[in-house]
């Protein structure tokens, strides 16, 4: 399995946008549906600081997500764009894949 993981700043009056748009059944997970390999988006809230949360988005393999970027390009910088005044800050934390570790 593979995990596309960002955390995000977010203003206490965008929260609920926010929530919105990046959870489970929001507008980003509703891009992903249907994708091969797509498993399922989770949003993280941080207990001990409010406003910050991780969205772990999961593929079958680091390669179905590169074909999903490859070919959706637009309708994911489309979306981006459109998300944007939703948060303070996005980082990438990483690409993280499970499984066994070559050893």
């Amino acid at each position: 399995m593979f995990t596309a993981v960002f955390a995000y700043e977010v203003e206490p009056a965008m929260v609920d946008a926010f929530e919105a748009a990046y959870g489970p059944g929001g507008r980003w997970s509703a891009l992903f549906e249907g994708e091969p390999g797509y498993l399922g988006t989770e949003l993280l809230a941080d207990d001990e600081r409010p406003g910050r949360y991780l969205v772990l988005d999961r593929w079958v393999s680091a390669a179905t997500y590169a074909v999903f970027l490859r070919d959706r390009v637009a309708e994911y910088t489309s979306l981006s764009d459109a998300c944007a005044h939703l948060y303070l800050s996005e980082t990438r934390i990483g690409r993280f894949s499970s499984g066994m570790l070559p050893g």
